[in-house]
């Protein structure tokens, strides 16, 4: 058996190095990717977002709140308003993402010591702007309240230490873990990474044993092998180890140039990446052996791929997923590999951590490779053989 592996993992790197495009996929599309995506998220958070500013009053208060907001990394003051219909409009053009609305009695309330509403309006069809705007509204709308108090406190002859505790007497400290300034790269590349890598290992797997059938090449692979196993573990080999030696690529470059911390145990990504591997390709054979066609191959590929990183956990919570979103969910293999790379880069998580993932891939890969073996043994070795023997015998 081991020569018929070797003869079929030799065809295979022939078949690799020989076809020049599929070769240039395999390695310089997912890095093509990951710079991509990497300079896409390069200002690791979101700031200059479009502001309008409807200012109904135009007071020297309600401009210190303008100023405020136009002092701010996170806002562009590029749109002076003078109705709410100006607003939608602006807003439906995409001229602006935000408006701030400052009602005509404001600062009159506020000499009155009543309180006085600053209105935030948000496009919130884009969440990552929408949780931006409201994150950093919040921020300046306390800054400016707990600054308007201090000044009327002052000026009626309290000192300002004590202002500020009347101001403040509970104050709160925030303290984020993992990613405390919110970097959009640390939070979207490494699970962009492994799921470029998936799409990449899965739909070339996929094609394998169906490329074979279509170019006519079936029969050199039948009489040179009468081993399933060695065709199978063969076909998946060289798969295996370029998509290891990208993986690992990539993830040094998303250290080295990206910047995203390690601080994991490098022992612990490489075991994940082994099981991965092992399980996508496993996959990719098994859907291989299955189907009829390379394009039936790249269909159903595609159709596993594409909603994968949305049902894998790592943007949308598995918590938050409804029982059927979370039944497709449980059945990917990329929900047990992305969040566990981020918590290893991110949280230094340990082994205990990683382990009924890694169970998990191990398992589907115990169940899809066998049974891989098994089709191409009765469909692809067995029953042609026969056919080919039979002609020889009449011949």
């Amino acid at each position: 058996m081991l020569t018929q592996f070797s003869f079929v993992w030799k065809r295979e790197w022939r078949y690799i190095f020989g076809n020049h495009r599929l070769l240039a996929i395999l390695i310089g599309i997912p890095f093509l990717y990951l710079s991509l995506f990497g300079t896409l998220y390069s200002r690791h958070v979101v700031n200059h977002i479009p502001l309008g500013v409807l200012d109904l009053e135009d007071s020297a208060l309600s401009r210190s709140v303008i100023n405020a907001f136009s002092d701010s990394d996170r806002f562009d003051y590029v749109l002076s308003l003078d109705s709410q219909k100006a607003m939608e409009a602006a807003m439906e053009r995409g001229q602006i993402m935000a408006a701030v609305v400052i009602p005509g009695d404001f600062s009159t309330k506020i000499k009155r010591g009543q309180s006085s509403e600053v209105m935030v309006v948000v496009n919130g069809s884009n969440m990552i702007i929408s949780n931006a705007v409201t994150n950093a509204a919040n921020e300046i709308i306390q800054t400016l309240t707990a600054g308007t108090i201090m000044r009327k406190l002052e000026g009626s002859g309290l000192p300002a230490r004590a202002a500020i505790k009347f101001v403040q007497p509970i104050s709160l400290r925030l303290r984020v873990w993992y990613n405390p300034t919110f970097n959009y790269t640390n939070f979207l590349l490494l699970g962009l990474i492994a799921t470029i890598s998936q799409q990449v290992a899965l739909l070339y797997m996929a094609v394998a044993m169906a490329r074979e059938k279509e170019n006519g090449t079936l029969t050199e692979l039948q009489v040179a092998c009468n081993s399933a196993l060695a065709v199978v573990a063969g076909k998946i080999a060289p798969y295996y180890v370029i998509n290891f030696v990208t993986l690992n690529l990539m993830f040094l470059v998303a250290y080295w140039i990206f910047q995203i911390p390690f601080r994991g145990h490098y022992l612990y990504l490489l075991l994940l990446l082994a099981f991965f591997l092992a399980c996508i390709l496993s996959l990719g054979i098994f859907l291989s052996v299955i189907c009829k066609s390379e394009l039936e191959a790249t269909q159903i590929a595609m159709l596993v791929a594409v909603p994968s990183f949305l049902f894998s956990g790592y943007t949308w919570p598995l918590s938050a997923m409804p029982p059927v979103a979370l039944f497709i969910a449980r059945l990917l293999p990329l929900t047990y590999f992305c969040d566990n790379v981020r918590k290893i880069f991110l949280m230094e998580v340990g082994f205990p951590v990683i382990l009924p993932d890694l169970v998990v891939l191990a398992a589907i890969a115990a169940i899809l490779f066998p049974l891989s073996v098994l089709i191409t043994k009765k469909y692809y070795l067995q029953k042609e053989t026969l056919a080919i023997s039979g002609e020889n015998g009449n011949s």
